[in-house]
């Protein structure tokens, strides 16, 4: 697999500079960025053919607005100039070009375009894939790797190749450390762009040789008093929080919650009815041109794109009849035609913003209190101070009952004047107290439904105010059930359904250094942005109900996402307690095995050398060690990644081992023992994950701030990241952990009588399934025999190649595809449900999970030979994923209701993948045990009757890693 992710927003930039200022001639509009930005993107995807064509392919953006980087530091990015004024409008036209090439345009609220591309870096390398950035941005630089990752700067320049590949070597030569340093020579020397401070008075040289010298940024304050360097010495002291901050500012997030799964980014090919039509629109000939003779058409066959095409006059708007409900003659015309009978009347309601009202006194908001309760429904959002619903203020609260119609209540505005400590209240809200004492019995009226759009965030804020927000609707859930990780943002789903772009942020609040929190703005100008929210959420809602019926996504809706959301919440809300004193201790035990791992190397190798350094690494071991097996990479040095010292370690060699054991250790390091400290709430002492549950196609929940989904429990190391994770005083943590969930969940699916008579036994299921491929008895046998089973036991269940087993158990490969074909020979049944799965995909688009879950595939029938057979083992893979996190979905979603019933004073905390946390009481733990297994065990009835026994581990101790 190979991905290329490219930095749209460089692209835009680097289009608008290099070409003089162009408009189209009809209208006079600024297209000059635009018609870069498509040369560019063409050139590049004609450039990426052949052996180097990628499989995965996305275009990412800086979305406008602040990011965390804002919270670390108020002064991040403020000497920004302005944007020229003729390249605002050619922003939206970028993002329709992008998709005109067929090419997934990823920008995200909240986050900036290098997480983003971090994040989907991280997760290919992950999978053993490929990946090239497109940028030239240094930023991105501590991403790249021998093995993986790489980064191509397009633009020419003086003495260089048109395309300039950039591997550890380049990194090297701008940084004077490896990729993994670049953050702390960073943090160091700081960045006059992104006004990230670091230390006065050192630049790239000096924090190299300082980083070189000490390792890493933490190792250098900590022996900063020993700096020969008088001034040095004392400007490093005085600055060393500076640097940490500036650090945090720096490294990139790998672990953003992305809203579009990493699989849909699977490349498509250029269709001449997209592209044509936009390129004819903004009337650039010669690229058309260019286009028509690569795909062999005539553009003439084609007319520009109406909606972006130069408009001749301006349309008569639709009337307000436009938003009269639907009549029973719309739904006698069966449920699909009913749905659209919706869409096509709620989307011919204009969004008037003027017709939105402003709630400043108790008057009328008790007349709101009332329309509501009339209805019967309501469209609430929060407005508040930041994304965190744990430690965001309350600042406004928006409300429409009507298509059409909208509300704004302010309650924390401030005027803004003065310094930070004489700021007041704004003039024209109520009372904060007074407003939620009339609307708390609105909102947690039973018989009223509360609708909103990612309403586990809402639910999270007014629940710290003393608000059980219930029952509820959500739109971004109802999108999710009918089209899976889809982009499922408001934003989104109004372009999408309503053909409307609602108001940025960024155009009410301002960017750069002038940009403005919320509760800072005007309260005219936030109320058209915020009321707008309540409307479209609400059209959104009487558009996506319907649908739900007429494509059979009602089920999932209503059984597995609906409830699980307001059980997120509160567990969000609970948080989890982290032991700083354990998590500090593990820092220093990491960093004495780092160093006394770097001495043994130094050993081994018979001199000095610097672990973290590609090059000499690549020396020592296939230089001056001369070991087999060395490949060098386009830049003429010996690659060095984790797959080769994987590789020499699998040979007998012990510097690789030593060297893999450095990496893991320095990894966990500043991963998790370094940064979890950061993430406690001053406000609760604990720690509180925020979970994404529209974010992954299978079902599955993802997490970030921290994202505790990657905790590793592999290593012994990696085990003693958990036990930082401790109860309060008096209280026990209890692990549930479904066992072998997957291979229960395929022996059901595909009906194998051996797999199930085994775990109806309880037998050992990998020695078992050994003994039916080789023959042999399961009492006595070899340890290396059960491994290779079990080895294909998990790999049948994500697609394993011959190829893959091969490297896995460090066997030929002709060898390993022997084991999968007599795999096959002693369970038939799985080879034909993975046959099965693979028509059922390009037949109908999709593969359901038991509980009828349907998992799209965009690109099922693609002639691509590489993604079709992604698209063949993802089809195989996501029923059995995808019904084991709904057995888990089951599970949480009844457990509080039981716990409660049985009188049991447990509290879910953390969800884990198979694994549920919980807190209880020590002399309660034990008693809550059983009726947690119990709840777990049977998750999945009566919806479904499993042919096959679930079993459920569970203990309870004080710190998560006992407990596990």
């Amino acid at each position: 697999m190979h991905l290329v992710l490219v930095d749209g927003s460089s692209f835009i930039f680097r289009a608008y500079h290099a070409l003089p200022p162009l408009t189209r001639k009809s209208d006079g509009l600024p297209v000059g960025a635009v018609a870069g930005f498509c040369n560019m993107l063409f050139k590049l995807t004609e450039d990426m053919k052949g052996d180097n064509e990628p499989t995965h392919f996305a275009v990412i953006f800086d979305y406008s607005g602040k990011s965390f980087r804002n919270d670390l530091y108020d002064q991040y990015k403020a000497h920004r100039p302005e944007t020229p004024e003729d390249l605002v409008p050619q922003f939206p036209l970028t993002r329709d070009a992008t998709r005109a090439f067929c090419l997934p345009s990823i920008e995200q609220e909240g986050y900036e375009a290098d997480d983003i591309i971090a994040t989907y870096a991280c997760q290919m390398r992950d999978r053993g894939g490929k990946v090239t950035i497109v940028s030239s941005d240094k930023d991105l630089m501590q991403l790249i790797d021998d093995d993986h990752v790489q980064m191509l700067d397009t633009i020419s320049r003086p003495g260089q190749p048109p395309m300039r590949w950039m591997g550890p070597e380049e990194v090297f030569k701008k940084f004077g450390v490896t990729p993994d340093k670049v953050v702390d020579v960073q943090a160091l020397c700081g960045d006059a762009v992104d006004n990230v401070p670091g230390i006065p008075g050192i630049g790239i040289k000096t924090a190299a040789l300082l980083i070189n010298e000490y390792g890493d940024l933490e190792t250098l304050l900590a022996h900063a008093s020993e700096i020969k360097q008088n001034k040095r010495r004392e400007t490093i002291i005085e600055n060393a929080e500076m640097a940490r901050i500036s650090r945090r500012l720096v490294e990139l997030d790998c672990n953003t919650p992305v809203e579009v799964p990493l699989d849909d980014l699977v490349r498509q090919p250029i269709e001449a009815k997209t592209l044509i039509p936009f390129l004819k629109a903004m009337e650039f000939t010669t690229i058309t041109r260019r286009v028509a003779t690569l795909l062999d058409i005539n553009p003439d066959d084609f007319e520009p794109d109406p909606s972006l095409a130069a408009q001749k006059g301006v349309a008569a708007a639709p009337g307000n009849d436009a938003a009269a409900h639907v009549t029973g003659s719309d739904i006698g015309q069966g449920p699909q035609a009913h749905a659209e009978a919706v869409l096509a009347k709620i989307a011919a309601l204009p969004v008037e913003h003027e017709s939105y009202e402003i709630i400043r006194d108790g008057e009328t908001l008790k007349r709101w209190a009332q329309k509501i309760l009339d209805k019967g429904h309501v469209a609430v959002d929060t407005e508040t101070t930041g994304l965190d619903n744990q430690a965001a203020d309350l600042v406004g609260i928006c409300l429409s009952t009507e298509p059409g119609e909208g509300a704004y209540l302010p309650l924390g505005h401030i005027t803004g004047e003065g310094d930070m400590f004489g700021a007041g209240r704004a003039e024209g809200q109520m009372d904060m107290a007074a407003a939620l004492d009339i609307l708390k019995p609105v909102f947690e009226d039973p018989a009223i439904l509360k609708i909103g759009q990612n309403l586990k965030y809402d639910m999270g804020i007014l629940a710290r105010y003393g608000i059980t927000l219930s029952p509820i609707d959500d739109t971004m859930l109802m999108s999710y059930a009918l089209d899976g990780a889809r982009n499922n943002g408001m934003d989104a789903l109004a372009e999408r359904y309503l053909g409307h772009t609602p108001i940025k942020f960024a155009d009410i609040a301002g960017t750069g250094k002038a940009q403005k929190t919320f509760d800072q703005l005007e309260i005219d100008a936030a109320a058209k942005y915020a009321a707008e929210d309540a409307d479209i959420t609400l059209r959104l809602w009487h558009v996506l109900k319907p649908r739900l019926a007429a494509y059979r996504a009602t089920t999932v809706y209503e059984t597995l996402e609906r409830p699980l959301a307001p059980v997120l919440a509160r567990m969000e809300a609970r948080g989890v307690s982290v032991d700083r004193q354990i998590l500090s201790r593990l820092s220093g035990d990491f960093a004495q095995r780092a160093a006394a791992l770097e001495e043994q190397a130094h050993e081994l190798a018979g001199e000095k050398f610097n672990l973290g350094s590609p090059k000499q690494l690549g020396d020592i071991l296939f230089g001056k060690m001369g070991l087999e097996g060395g490949k060098k990479t386009k830049t003429g040095a010996w690659a060095t990644g984790a797959s080769v010292l994987d590789d020499l370690a699998a040979q007998g060699h012990e510097l690789a081992k030593v060297l893999l054991e450095w990496r893991g250790v320095t990894k966990l390091k500043s991963t998790y023992t370094d940064a979890l400290p950061g993430y406690i709430n001053q406000r609760t002492g604990r720690v509180h994950t925020s979970y994404h549950q529209a974010a992954v196609a299978t079902g599955r929940l993802s997490s970030s701030d921290p994202n505790l989904q990657n905790i590793p429990i592999r290593t012994e190391d990696g085990r003693k990241v958990r036990t930082a994770f401790i109860a309060e005083d008096g209280n026990l943590l209890i692990a549930a952990d479904y066992s072998q969930i997957e291979l229960r969940v395929l022996a059901h699916i595909a009906d194998i009588q051996a797999l199930k008579d085994a775990f109806e036994e309880g037998l050992d299921i990998h020695a078992m399934t050994a003994s039916e491929m080789f023959g042999v008895p399961i009492e006595g046998m070899d340890p290396m025999t059960r491994r290779r089973a079990k080895a294909i036991n998990f790999g049948i269940i994500y697609g394993i190649s011959a190829f893959g087993l091969a490297n896995q158990l460090g066997i030929p490969r002709s060898e390993a595809g022997e084991y999968i074909k007599t795999y096959f020979e002693r369970f038939p049944g799985i080879k034909d449900y993975m046959e099965e799965q693979k028509r059922l995909v390009k037949a109908q688009g999709y593969v359901s999970t038991i509980f009828g879950r349907k998992i799209p595939f965009e690109n099922a029938n693609t002639k691509n030979p590489s993604e079709r057979a992604f698209v063949e083992r993802a089809s195989i893979n996501a029923p059995i994923q995808g019904s084991a996190a709904d057995i888990i979905r089951r599970a949480m979603i009844r457990m509080e209701k039981v716990l409660t019933g049985e009188n049991v004073p447990a509290d879910m905390l953390l969800q884990v993948h198979d694994e549920l946390i919980f807190e209880a009481p020590e002399d309660k733990a034990e008693s809550a045990i059983p009726i947690i297994r119990k709840v777990m065990e049977a998750a999945a009835e009566p919806a479904v009757k499993l042919s096959v026994p679930i079993h459920v581990d569970a203990r309870a101790a004080k710190h998560w890693g006992d407990a596990h």
